[in-house]
């Protein structure tokens, strides 16, 4: 089963949470993803979401780190910015 995210902004675990219930999810629609970069990443290599642009925006919670910045940055060339703990 598949499903389609229409928000805007998204958090990463709610989006993760999603692949208990469907096979694909498209996010294409989806402009920003809040979240650690744990999840972040996790959803970037599970293979179960659809639309990942060159152009989404991550918002960070907690730590991260160089190595961190610079995989997401061959990610995408949106924005990535580290929100407050």
């Amino acid at each position: 089963m598949n499903t389609s995210i229409n928000l805007t902004q998204e958090d990463s675990n709610t989006l993760l949470s999603l692949t208990n219930i469907y096979d694909k999810i498209d996010i294409s629609e989806v402009e920003i993803i809040n979240g650690t970069i744990a999840s972040i990443t996790a959803i970037i290599e599970s293979g179960n979401f659809v639309g990942i642009s060159s152009q989404i925006n991550f918002a960070l919670l907690g730590e991260v780190d160089d190595d961190d910045v610079n995989y997401l940055r061959s990610k995408t060339t949106g924005n990535i910015v580290q929100l407050p703990s």
